[in-house]
């Protein structure tokens, strides 16, 4: 489905189990899986690429070049931004987008740093500003977010880390 009053470059294709919502921006070469949900005044950059099932919440916007995963929630409100040292007319940007994995969650209001990589599974907590990349299965929050649990992948639970030890 297509909000009539949204912008989509005619060279996005929007399938048919795909909802993009009022006042939504989607530029040039974005790709654009099955049941995928664009929230209303959302922006999604040239390039990007949304996998099946992801839900992309209100307002949100992703740089050019977003690579997004399978079945990935982003909150609304948050921010993704690709460009390190922004400044108008700067000779010298080097685009960073993010990328975000399968089944990752982004809480509302969050602000992902230039090229950070979420991994398959990870949880960022609401409000929380990313600084660095977050591994898959970890759950980090917070303004830097911060490591608060990660799974291990051996019978040693020795890695895991409650909130109160963090």
């Amino acid at each position: 489905m297509k909000a009539s009053n949204s912008y989509i470059d005619i060279t996005v294709n929007v399938p048919a189990s795909t909802k993009v919502w009022h006042y939504a921006v989607i530029l040039a070469d974005v790709w654009l899986g099955e049941n995928v949900s664009i929230g209303s005044h959302t922006e999604i950059g040239r390039g990007s690429v949304i996998h099946q099932g992801s839900r992309i919440g209100k307002g949100v916007f992703l740089p050019s070049a977003s690579r997004v995963g399978e079945n990935v929630f982003i909150g609304p409100g948050t921010v993704f931004c690709d460009d390190k040292y922004p400044r108008v007319n700067n000779h010298n940007y080097v685009a960073r987008p993010p990328r975000i994995d399968d089944g990752a969650s982004i809480g509302a209001g969050c602000v992902i740093l230039p090229g950070i990589h979420i991994g398959a599974g990870a949880m960022v907590g609401a409000g929380s500003v990313v600084v660095e990349d977050v591994p898959a299965g970890a759950t980090v929050y917070g303004d830097a977010a911060r490591l608060v649990h990660s799974f291990s992948t051996s019978q040693d639970d020795s890695l895991e880390t409650s909130p109160s030890e963090a």
